[in-house]
């Protein structure tokens, strides 16, 4: 019985479709709690501390000095909930890649699905648009939440109209699955969860950490090479002024090969290497 039906499961496998590979992780990503847990708590979080922040900003605005009050800049501060919404976002794509090494479900599913390029593939695509979703979810919506907290002080706001907030709003929104790519490349690449997740926060947070605290040669020649200065510059460099900034569109051609390069050592990999 076993001599009939392995070769069949082999020309199944062979004749196994991309929307095939498609349907069975998003069944895979979709049937665990944790995916539903951690896209909501990056919603939460992303809407939570904006609201928190543009409370303690509003409440404090009159005692700021003149300067400081004639700098503010309402449409960044409306979007700084993404930072967190982007840690739990980062996580999320992690761990589409890496649960099933650590299930040890991986062997299964790369001998259902020999051409090994079409499941990573499949989690990048998917990770992008449900990323992609919320992200845009929680950056519109803390936009008007941020810019209604703000009014309600008589504080200065913005309008979505306006064509800097709409490059800094949808242009955050769209490239928010960045860093959750990564993430899932990383999961490839070291077949570890906590790994790729102290990597991936890293990259995220290395500049934020000690871009502050370097010289400012090093912001411009080291720092802004990194994948995140490199995206923020194309995003939000038009409203925020940073020496770890690129040019917007060498900043974006830059993030376009971070990420390039990243899925890439991932799909190398994984098709060169043992289960």
């Amino acid at each position: 019985m076993t001599a009939t039906t392995l070769p069949e499961a082999r020309v199944a496998a062979r004749s196994a479709r991309f929307s095939d590979t498609l349907a069975s992780e998003w069944a895979k990503i979709f049937s665990a709690r944790s995916t539903y847990v951690t896209l909501l708590l990056g919603l939460g979080l992303s809407l939570g501390m904006t609201a928190l922040v543009s409370l303690a900003v509003g409440s404090t605005f009159e005692e700021w000095t003149a300067s400081d009050q004639a700098t503010f800049e309402p449409i960044m501060f409306s979007l700084v909930g993404i930072v967190f919404g982007g840690i739990v976002y980062s996580v999320f794509g992690v761990l589409v890649g890496s649960a099933e090494y650590s299930s040890g479900m991986i062997r299964l599913t790369l001998t259902a699905t020999p051409k090994r390029g079409r499941v990573l593939a499949a989690k990048a695509l998917l990770v992008t648009v449900v990323v992609g979703v919320f992200s845009l979810l929680s950056t519109v919506g803390m936009f008007f939440l941020g810019q209604a907290i703000l009014g309600s002080y008589d504080m200065p706001t913005a309008s979505l109209s306006d064509l800097d907030a709409q490059r800094a709003v949808f242009g955050t929104g769209l490239t928010g699955a960045f860093f959750p790519l990564i993430g899932l490349s990383l999961a490839f690449l070291l077949r570890s969860t906590a790994g790729a997740i102290t990597a991936v926060l890293g990259v995220l947070w290395l500049p934020e950490i000690f871009g502050g605290l370097l010289p400012n040669w090093w912001r411009e020649n080291v720092l802004s090479l990194l994948p995140g200065p490199a995206l923020d510059s194309a995003v939000i460099g038009h409203i925020v002024d940073s020496s770890m900034y690129p040019d917007p569109v060498v900043g974006g051609l830059m993030a376009a090969g971070w990420l390039v390069l990243a899925l890439g050592s991932a799909f190398v990999l994984l098709v060169r290497r043992d289960a």
